[in-house]
């Protein structure tokens, strides 16, 4: 049976992510338990990092002095997490 509302998550994440590859801006997408999905490279450069997918967002914001912006997307009972970092 197929899940629609898994689909049509997927089908989002995957726009958004398109978007957030190319954005100058340090972008992090994780799921509701704060586990990195994607990261775009400006998030890598202003985080000095570059292992962030998979990583939890508390590890990975650990002892980093930043004002994260957080935005939910919710479908049904799924949720994704936009967090936008301000350049350094």
């Amino acid at each position: 049976m197929l899940d629609v509302p898994r689909l049509a998550l997927a089908v989002v994440e995957a726009q958004v992510g398109s978007l957030v590859d190319v954005l100058p801006v340090a972008v992090l997408i994780a799921d509701r338990e704060g586990q990195v999905l994607r990261a775009n490279n400006a998030a890598c450069e202003v985080l000095e990092q570059t292992d962030l997918v998979g990583r939890s967002i508390d590890d990975v914001l650990h002892c980093q002095n930043v004002a994260v912006r957080q935005r939910y997307l919710v479908h049904g009972d799924d949720v994704l997490r936009l967090l936008v970092l301000p350049p350094r």
